[in-house]
């Protein structure tokens, strides 16, 4: 199986983008009372609608699909809604204010000191398998770490934070996410927030279909799925 990275100058018209969850319901026939059991296996979805696209832009995506041979290989896929987070200081000009010290409380003889956090947090704890929340470091102490939804890559995986969540005075944040962590992270493993994406493959083998217009515009909408 190969893995593609997505051309940069492709960019859908119209989207979808959402987190499947895995499922299991069991409901009464006689109350009616339901109960629910959450599995593994919850996936990203997603579907790109290209329209118009030039002959130029056309082979583009054409060439992409062919080189994908159906759900055979994959491609790094990502939300174009979400390609930063909220709560990133340096996309709002936004540099909290200063100095803060070393741990033994002093600072330069200037009197100048450090920013606390790097604007690259990590896990300040390890993650096991399956968690629901991380445990990090290294954010602008007192600030907006995340906002709800905003997107997180952790391990070469997407992940959504699904509250707002602000920094602690000594730049630490524990971020609630969806879907659960695929995989066990060690302590101090990067987060990543801008341009977030994991591997997705075509749903089926006949989403290349492009219709065309006169004119020499093609349309062509693409479903993904994500690979687990």
């Amino acid at each position: 199986m190969t893995e593609y990275a997505w051309p940069p100058e492709l960019r859908p018209s119209r989207q979808v983008f959402y987190l499947q969850p895995n499922t299991l319901r069991f409901v009464s026939p006689l109350t009616r009372q339901t109960q629910v059991l959450r599995r593994e296996g919850a996936r990203w979805m997603a579907e790109m609608t290209f329209d118009p696209l030039n002959p130029r832009l056309a082979g583009v995506l054409e060439g992409l699909v062919a080189a994908l041979a159906g759900s055979v290989n994959t491609v790094r896929l990502r939300d174009f809604r979400r390609e930063f987070r909220s709560g990133d200081p340096r996309s709002q000009g936004d540099v909290p204010s200063g100095p803060y010290s070393f741990n033994d409380a002093t600072i330069f003889t200037d009197g100048t000191g450090m920013v606390v956090g790097s604007g690259n947090p990590a896990l300040a704890a390890g993650a096991p398998r399956g968690a629901l929340s991380l445990v990090t470091q290294g954010w602008w102490p007192n600030t907006l770490a995340v906002g709800a939804g905003d997107h997180i890559g952790l391990g070469g995986r997407l992940y959504m934070a699904t509250a707002r969540v602000m920094a602690s005075g000594t730049g630490t944040a524990s971020i609630p996410i969806a879907p659960p962590l695929r995989a066990a992270a060690p302590i101090g493993e990067a987060l990543f927030f801008s341009n977030v994406s994991t591997p997705m493959r075509l749903v089926s083998d006949d989403e290349g279909i492009n219709p065309t217009r006169p004119g020499r515009f093609t349309s062509i909408t693409c479903r993904f799925e994500e690979a687990l």
